[in-house]
């Protein structure tokens, strides 16, 4: 019988071992309840992510919530909303934020904290795994796997 070496041996036992970074439902963009807003497009959503809309329809000023660069849920998000991998949204803020049009949006650590953010903030709006969505949030859109 052939041996592993034993590095391989231990990398097998925690990629089979280790919990998915992010479970593969659809995730929801969410706003808080107080906001007034009940639903957005595709591109309402990807013009407020990315900095080209500081209102929503109604006049009320939306205050976006982002993840943290290194956090699973967002490379998803981003690439479900606009196909790019974070290389590319990185570049994009990074242009962005350098020649002064934009201020990057406010980032935090795990959807949890999106939660309380977007709860906290009477418009507040981001993204978290659809089957967390509770009665503080309104989904205004979908993103399916």
């Amino acid at each position: 019988m052939k041996r592993l070496p034993i590095c391989a041996l231990a990398t097998l036992l925690l990629l089979t071992a280790a919990p998915p970074a992010l479970a593969t439902g659809t995730l929801a963009v969410v706003v808080n309840a107080r906001c007034g807003v009940a639903v957005l497009t595709r591109n309402e959503v990807i013009n407020i992510f990315f900095g080209r809309y500081r209102q929503f329809f109604n006049g009320r000023e939306a205050h976006p919530v982002d993840l943290v660069d290194g956090h699973p849920a967002r490379g998803q998000f981003y690439r479900r909303l606009v196909g790019k991998d974070l290389s590319e949204i990185n570049a994009y803020w990074s242009r962005q934020i350098f020649s002064g049009r934009l201020q990057a949006l406010n980032k935090v650590a795990t959807p949890e904290e999106v939660a309380k953010w977007v709860a906290a903030n009477p418009c507040g709006i981001g993204f978290i795994e659809q089957a967390k969505v509770d009665a503080r949030f309104n989904i205004v859109y979908e993103l399916a796997p």
